[in-house]
């Protein structure tokens, strides 16, 4: 199945990318939480920190609550039908050592939670965490952890229900590595490279200036979750594995060699994911392993092992999101774009995103600012490149 997914080719990009960069871009920005939803994001948590940590109990004392996964790693993306994000937060209870039973630690925070009113009518409890629902805004699930004496890397331990037991983990050793992950300048070959430094590029509404891989990340998020609307959603692949893979490979491809562009980058990065899951064979049996780097014990492909359907399912998606990368790189307009795009993204997310290019377009061709330039195609900026006539259509 690896095999079949990796090996796909894609066509030399016909005409510009620019425009195809600029609306996945766009996209992203469609996915992300407003401003106003992170401040309120963040002063909800901050407040719920406030309260837990003055709890009577001791080991509540110094509780800290801070943000882990996608909306630490700003990758978060808005959920399909619903304006509620998943708010994942890590509540520490540095106090704590793992001679206390996993379920007391998570009792012990359950039942500070429900001493507030407000808390307790929103509060329900999940496998690792406590979830108290914002309606029609936020979920936050907030899980309790301790210190991790085995890790010198700041690892922590988390309560599993199911298993009753201390699982491993490290929330800001994961995002230290992201980020040193998508801190990482990939090259582009000289034509490319000296057209992006002569050209210049409307900016991208606020909250657009993400880097390219959270970028990544949240086209594989969002892909994920139309695809499997009409498959079994329990078997869609779980955002810890898109992100590591995308952070591995992109880390791999961004150091591999120049780029004819930047949307060339993202399908090598995208293509060259499944290269970094891990194969073992035991009794007969492959055994898969997408490891958290930043500490021991933590497999993030752990339930691929007991479910081969999960497997069989991640290569299905990421056939499907290659076709997609493919078609976005091959057709040609806007209007073409836009509904390849709406099937795999959806249209309220895309819909807004092209009105958002056309619109930047428009405006630049009016004032005389587009362009095109040799390797970008069209760009927004003076002395840039050959002008283009008010008339022409965009996309051609």
């Amino acid at each position: 199945m690896s095999q079949n997914a990796v090996q796909m080719t894609f066509a030399q990009p016909q005409g510009s990318n620019i425009e195809r960069m600029t609306l996945l871009q766009l996209i992203g920005h469609e996915l992300d939480l407003t401003e106003t939803q992170r401040e309120t994001a963040q002063s909800r948590y901050e407040a719920v920190g406030n309260w837990i940590a003055g709890g009577a109990a001791p080991e509540l004392e110094l509780a800290v609550i801070s943000p882990q996964g996608s909306i630490a790693l700003g990758t978060a993306t808005k959920p399909i039908g619903s304006n509620e994000f998943d708010v994942d937060l890590i509540c520490h209870l540095a106090h704590v050592t793992r001679t206390t039973q996993p379920w007391a630690v998570k009792h012990l925070v359950g039942e500070r939670l429900r001493q507030n009113a407000g808390y307790a009518e929103m509060l329900k409890e999940k496998q690792r965490c406590w979830r108290l629902n914002y309606a029609g805004e936020f979920h936050l699930d907030i899980t309790p952890s301790i210190p991790n004496p085995e890790c010198s890397n700041g690892g922590e331990l988390v309560p599993d229900k199911k298993l009753r037991e201390w699982k491993p983990t490290n929330p800001k050793g994961y995002r230290a590595r992201f980020e040193q992950y998508a801190a990482i300048e990939p090259s582009f070959e000289v034509q490319f490279a000296e057209a992006r430094k002569r050209a210049t590029v409307e900016p991208l509404p606020q909250g657009g200036g993400k880097n390219t891989l959270q970028l990544i990340v949240q086209i594989c998020k969002r892909h994920r979750d139309i695809h499997f609307l009409t498959r079994d959603r329990d078997l869609a692949p779980v955002s810890i594995i898109l992100t590591t893979l995308a952070a591995w490979s992109y880390a791999h491809c961004a150091r591999a060699k120049p780029y004819s562009s930047e949307l060339a980058l993202l399908i090598d990065v995208v293509m060259a994911m499944p290269l970094f899951i891990e194969h073992q064979a035991h009794d007969g049996r492959t055994y898969y392993l997408i490891p958290n780097e930043t500490t021991s014990g933590e497999n993030f492909a752990d339930k691929w092992n007991t479910d081969p359907r999960l497997v069989v399912a991640f290569f299905d998606w990421h056939s499907a999101l290659l076709k997609a990368l493919a078609d976005v790189q091959e057709l040609r307009g806007i209007d073409q774009l836009g509904k390849s795009l709406s099937e795999s993204f959806g249209e309220n997310i895309v819909t807004p995103a092209v009105a958002r290019l056309t619109g930047m377009v428009t405006s630049a061709r009016r004032g005389g600012l587009l362009s095109v330039a040799p390797g970008l195609g069209l760009t927004v900026g003076r002395d840039r490149g050959v002008a283009v006539r008010s008339n022409t259509f965009f996309g051609g």
